[in-house]
C-alpha cells in the first residue's frame, strides 16, 4: 500500500496506516450508514480524476488535509473508490473528526461518561445535505435532551448549550460535520492618512487627484459593526445612510467611543476647535453603522451566523466592511467564523471584508522581539484583508511601550517612526501557515471622532486632545478602519477606470479580489525601526506585504505610470491566462500580485501560481511554489529588457472554475 499521511480535522489527528485505527473501529468495511467519505488520493486531484469520481456518485466537498478530501457519497460499496489507480485510502468520516480536540475531556475525565459541564458549541452540518432544517434541529434537540422549541438555527448551522457527555451523540448524526466551541470576542483597540498616501509626516493635508478627479470615496458605502455611532458628531453630518441595532433593541449610539472612533478613521470628515481638518481614509463616503455592542459593555450583538451580519450591510449597498473586533484569546486556527467570512465573500465576490488582526502581541522570551503566531479565528480567514498596525509618527506623543517587553521596544516611544511595526499588533503566520497579516497601516496615537455619549473621559495612552470631539487611540482596531477607507477609494477609481474587459460605469462592481490585489501591490516595505528589524523584506509574518500606500494603488488602478490590473474570466483545471508587459528601461523593478477568492475552507481549496519569464529567465509567487496563500507576489529587481510574460495557472482546483485578479506595476 502507498504510504499514507495523518489526516488532521477539528484539532483530531488520525494515522490510517496504524493497525489501532482498524482495531478501535474507525475503519470500515463500506458506507451502508454514512453518506460523507473520506478519501485520500496520491496527489492533488487532476480534472480526469474528479470525472472519475463523479462517474461512481462521488461529489468532492472539501480538501481537508494533505491529499485528504471530504466527499459525499450516497452508494454504499466503498470497493469502486478504493480500487482507483490514484486513490490510496478510502473510509466514512468518522466522528473521531466531529467533536473539535478542545470540547474533549482530558485524560482525567476521559472515561467519564456522566460529565455534565456545559458548552456553548456550533454543530455545523456538511454542505448541501438533503434534510430540512427543522428535522436537523429535532434531531439534535433528541441527541442533547433539550426542547426542540428552544433552539433556533438553519441548514448550515445550529448554536446550543450541550453538557459534554452529550457532545458524541450529536456527533454521531450523519448530517454533522464539526462541533466546535463557541468563544467570546472583544474589541481591538489626520498624520495617519498622509503616511496611507505615500506623502510622509507631512501635517498638510492633500487628496489624490489624477485628470481633475478627486479620489475620496465619493459614491461609495461603508459598513462598519463595531459598538454604536454618535451620529451627532459633525464629522458624519449628511452621510450617515443606514443604522442597524443588532445589540441594543433599538439603540445604536456609542456609550464606548470605539465605534464612532473608527468610524471617524473611515470616512470622518470635519475639523476641530482650532479650525484643523480631520478626516478618515475615504471623507466622501456614505456609512452603514451596524451596533453590535451590548447592555453590559460586551459584543453580544454579533450574529451567530455571520452572513446575517454581513448581508445585512450588503442589502444597504455596502461594498466594503470593517470589523474591529475578534476572538478574545489570540493564535486559535482558521474554524467556523473565519470559513463563513470566507463564504460570504465566495458567494458575494464584491464584498471585501476587513478584519483587525488583533492586539495580543507580546515578547514573552524577552529577546527585544514580538513573538510570532498571535493571528487567528476571523483574522485567519483568506479571502478578507486582515489589518496589522504600524507607528504612526505623532512625536509629540511621549508615551513609550513599557515594561511589559524587552529592550529595544520597552524604552521606544509608540508614535515616533512611520516605518515601524507597533509592538503589541498581532504577528503571523496563521496556524495554518498563512501569511498575516495581509497588510498594515498606522494605529498608534490615532486621532479621530470622540463619542458625547462615552462613559468614560478621554484619558488613554496618549492624553487629552485639543478638542473634546476629538480623541487619540491606539491597536489594530484603528489600522483596520483606515484600510477600509482606502479600499473604498480603491473601489471608487476602478469604477471610474474599469480594467479592460469589464463592463464600465455603474454596471461595474470591483471584486475584493481585484480590491486586495491593487491595495496590496501598491503597499510598501516597512523599514523597521530596531536592530534586529522587526519588519524586514516583504513578505513577512510581521508586516505581510507591507504598508498600504493609497496614492500607488490609486494609480495602479487608474493603469497609471506603467502600472494596471485584470480580473480575468475564471480558469479552469490546468487552465491559464497571460499578460504582456514591455520592459524598455535598464534597472526597473517589476512588481506583479495575484490574488483570488478562494472557497471556504481551513485549508488551500483551489491553487494558482503567479510567474513571471523574461526568455529563459523566470521568477515564481512568494519566491517558491507556494501551497498555503490565496495571495501570490512577485518583486524582479532589475528585470532584464525584453517583455516580461506574467502568467496565472491554475494548478490544482478542488472547486472549478476560479477566478482571480492581478496588479502590477513597473518602475
Amino acid at each position: 500500500m502507498a504510504h499514507l499521511a495523518p489526516i488532521s480535522i477539528n484539532g483530531n489527528i488520525l494515522d490510517p496506516a496504524e493497525p489501532a485505527v482498524r482495531a478501535a473501529g474507525l475503519v470500515t468495511s463500506d458506507a451502508a450508514d454514512s453518506n460523507y467519505v473520506l478519501i485520500q488520493t496520491k496527489g492533488a486531484v487532476t480534472k480526469d480524476n474528479k470525472d472519475e469520481l463523479q462517474n461512481l456518485e462521488v461529489g468532492i466537498k472539501e480538501l481537508v488535509s494533505d491529499s485528504t478530501y471530504l466527499c459525499r457519497y450516497e452508494p454504499s460499496d466503498l470497493e469502486p473508490i478504493r480500487n482507483l489507480d490514484f486513490v490510496k485510502w478510502a473510509n466514512v468520516y468518522p466522528t473521531h473528526f466531529v467533536v473539535s480536540s478542545r470540547l474533549k475531556p482530558d485524560r482525567a475525565t476521559v472515561m467519564s461518561v456522566l460529565s455534565t459541564h456545559p458548552h456553548n458549541v456550533d454543530v455545523i452540518f456538511h454542505a448541501e445535505h438533503k434534510k430540512d432544517a427543522t428535522t436537523l434541529i429535532e434531531q439534535v434537540a433528541r441527541a442533547t435532551h433539550v426542547n426542540p422549541s428552544g433552539l433556533s438555527g438553519r441548514k448550515d448551522k445550529v448554536r446550543l448549550v450541550v453538557q459534554e457527555r452529550y457532545l458524541e451523540d450529536v456527533a454521531k448524526i450523519d448530517e454533522v460535520q464539526s462541533i466546535l466551541e463557541v468563544r467570546p470576542h472583544k474589541l481591538f483597540n489626520n498624520v495617519a492618512r498622509n503616511i496611507l498616501m505615500g506623502r510622509g509626516n507631512v501635517a498638510n493635508l492633500n487628496n489624490i487627484v489624477i485628470d481633475g478627479i478627486t479620489f475620496r470615496g465619493q459614491d461609495q458605502i461603508i459598513a462598519v459593526a463595531d459598538t454604536g455611532l454618535d451620529s451627532t458628531h459633525p464629522a458624519f453630518r449628511g452621510r450617515i445612510l443606514a443604522k442597524h441595532a443588532l445589540g441594543r433593541p433599538g439603540l445604536t449610539d456609542d456609550r464606548d467611543g470605539h465605534g464612532t472612533h473608527a468610524c471617524g478613521s473611515v470616512l470622518g470628515n470635519s475639523t476641530n476647535a482650532n479650525g484643523v481638518t480631520i478626516q478618515g481614509t475615504a471623507p466622501e463616503a456614505r456609512l452603514v453603522i451596524q451596533s453590535i455592542g451590548d447592555a453590559k459593555g460586551g459584543l453580544g450583538g454579533i450574529p451567530p451566523h455571520l452572513d446575517k451580519l454581513f448581508g445585512e450591510a450588503y442589502t444597504d449597498g455596502a461594498r466594503v466592511h470593517n470589523n474591529s473586533w475578534g476572538d478574545i484569546t489570540p493564535g486559535r486556527p482558521y474554524e467556523q467564523e473565519a470559513s463563513e467570512i470566507d463564504k460570504f465573500v465566495y458567494e458575494n465576490p464584491d464584498m471585501l471584508i476587513c478584519f483587525a488582526g488583533g492586539n495580543d502581541g507580546v515578547d514573552d522570551d524577552g529577546n527585544g522581539v514580538t513573538d510570532l503566531g498571535q493571528v487567528g479565528s476571523e483574522a485567519a480567514a483568506k479571502n478578507s484583508i486582515t489589518v496589522g498596525a504600524s507607528e504612526n509618527f505623532r512625536p509629540n506623543l511621549t508615551r513609550k511601550y513599557g515594561r511589559g517587553y524587552a529592550d529595544p521596544i520597552r524604552f521606544d516611544t509608540m508614535a515616533n517612526n512611520s516605518d515601524g511595526m507597533a509592538a503589541f499588533s498581532n504577528r503571523g503566520p496563521s496556524k495554518e501557515g498563512r501569511i498575516k497579516p495581509d497588510i498594515v497601516a498606522p494605529g498608534t496615537g490615532i486621532l479621530s471622532a470622540r463619542s458625547s455619549q462615552a462613559s468614560e473621559p478621554d484619558t488613554g495612552f496618549f492624553g487629552v486632545s485639543d478638542d473634546p470631539a476629538w480623541m487619540y487611540d491606539a491597536g489594530t482596531s484603528m489600522a483596520a478602519p483606515l484600510v477600509s477607507g482606502c479600499a473604498a477609494v480603491v473601489r471608487q477609481a476602478l469604477i471610474q477606470n474599469p480594467p479592460h474587459g469589464t463592463a464600465g460605469g455603474g454596471e461595474y462592481s470591483p471584486s475584493a479580489a481585484l480590491v486586495k490585489a491593487v491595495l496590496i501591490n501598491g503597499a510598501v516595505e516597512l523599514k523597521g525601526q530596531y536592530h534586529p528589524s522587526e519588519a524586514g523584506p516583504s513578505p513577512n509574518f510581521d508586516s505581510g506585504w507591507g504598508r498600504l500606500n493609497l496614492t500607488e494603488s490609486v494609480s495602479t488602478a487608474m493603469a497609471l505610470n506603467a502600472a494596471g490590473c485584470h480580473e480575468g474570466a475564471p480558469l479552469q483545471d490546468a487552465g491559464f491566462f497571460d499578460i504582456h508587459v514591455p520592459v524598455t528601461h535598464v534597472g526597473a523593478t517589476l512588481k506583479a500580485t495575484l490574488v483570488w477568492t478562494d472557497p471556504p475552507a481551513s485549508r488551500l481549496q483551489n491553487d494558482l501560481d503567479l510567474s513571471v519569464d523574461v526568455g529563459a529567465q523566470r521568477r515564481v509567487g512568494n519566491t517558491s511554489s507556494n501551497r498555503k496563500n490565496n495571495v501570490e507576489q512577485v518583486v524582479w529587481a532589475n528585470i532584464p529588457q525584453g517583455t516580461a510574460r506574467v502568467r496565472i495557472s491554475a494548478r490544482s482546483l478542488t472547486k472549478s472554475p476560479q477566478g482571480y485578479a492581478v496588479a502590477w506595476k513597473l518602475s
